[in-house]
Parts: C-alpha cells; sequence; structure tokens
C-alpha cells in the first residue's frame, strides 16, 4: 500500500485517511485469499451465478441446412459419360447428385466421382 493508492482512494471515494487505509488493508487481505476462502460467505444462488459468469464454453450451433446448387455442367458431363457406357458396354449406370456415377460391370461395382476445380486465383 502506498501513499499514491490513498490519496487517491482518499479523493476518489470521499474517504478519510483512515477509512482509505482501512479499505485498502482489507484489499490486500482478500487479494491473498484463496478462491475457496473468498466463496465462503456466498449464498448457493451468488456460487452459481459466479459459476455461469466463468464458464468460457461457447454454446453449440446446430447446423444449418444449406441449398446445394446444382451444377448444370457437371451433371451434362455425368449423362454424357452414363450414355457413353450404356452405348459401348451396355452398362447402366446411377447418378448421385450430379457428383458421381455408380455402376457395376463384371460383377465388380464402380463408383465414378467427377470434380469439378475452382479457377486459379489471379
Amino acid at each position: 500500500m502506498t501513499e499514491e493508492k490513498i490519496l487517491k482512494a482518499m479523493k476518489s471515494l470521499d474517504l478519510t485517511r483512515e477509512e482509505a487505509i482501512e479499505m485498502l488493508m482489507e484489499d490486500e487481505a482478500v487479494d491473498k485469499m484463496s478462491m475457496k476462502e473468498v466463496t465462503n460467505d456466498l449464498t448457493d444462488e451468488q456460487k452459481k451465478v459466479i459459476k455461469d459468469s466463468t464458464k468460457t464454453t461457447s454454446k453449440k450451433r446446430g447446423k444449418v441446412k444449406r441449398e446445394r446448387k446444382v451444377d448444370t455442367e457437371k451433371k451434362m458431363l455425368l449423362e454424357i459419360l452414363a450414355d457413353a457406357l450404356l452405348d459401348e458396354i451396355g452398362v447402366k449406370a446411377e447418378m448421385e447428385n450430379e457428383v458421381a456415377l455408380h455402376f457395376t460391370y463384371n460383377e465388380s461395382a464402380y463408383d465414378l466421382k467427377l470434380i469439378k476445380h475452382r479457377p486459379p486465383k489471379a
């Protein structure tokens, strides 16, 4: 406790010198106390408020369902590939959301996934 702190407390809180010294001594004593000693005289409701206000976890947000845009270019390419499979080797392919073709050839299952890359940044 310094003279500067005493004068500051006297001025800002309008205290006498003795009151300011007493207040600063109590503050120093509280600063040295453990959390258990500080919360001993609190009610259960006050303890709950402290616990709730010091939580650091954020609330979990639900997933937002976004509407997927149909890529007509990819759809057209996959339809061409599916038609080619049917015409050339007689295999019927199923399309999955303009993303992939699924088909079976010689008792083996195949997936043909078409990926459209983003244009390079300039």
